[in-house]
């Protein structure tokens, strides 16, 4: 907070390098400030984000900046902050790590995992 407020008059910076600056604040967590406050366009890579792209086929990329990038590269930018949310709630809810609930899903047709598993 008193680099916040020393350095930016206490105003939440609306730019990745500013916010990443800040302690506490990576690219995850500037990514969410970036999309849901400033309607910059982002993609929110947590664990569910890898886990489900990686599932779906989406990328093969484990580092969370290089998932980020590979996602990017499919979507128009004005998708991006939604498309990273719906991913999240997929995979907290439907695609989750250790027991993914496959018969439920409404995308399993398109999921390299499904596919991989149920041979």
């Amino acid at each position: 907070m008193a680099m916040l407020i020393a350095e930016y008059r206490g105003e939440v910076p609306g730019e990745m390098e500013a916010l990443t600056r800040l302690p506490g604040i990576g690219r995850k967590s500037a990514n969410v400030i970036l999309g849901n406050i400033f309607g910059v366009p982002g993609i929110v890579v947590d664990t569910h984000v890898g886990r489900v792209s990686q599932r779906l086929g989406l990328t093969r990329e484990k580092n969370p900046v290089n998932v980020e990038i590979a996602l990017g590269k499919l979507l128009p930018e004005a998708e991006w902050t939604t498309f990273g949310q719906r991913l999240v709630l997929h995979g907290r809810y439907v695609c989750k790590a250790r027991t993914p609930q496959c018969g439920s899903c409404r995308i399993e047709d398109l999921c390299d995992y499904k596919h991989k598993t149920s041979d």
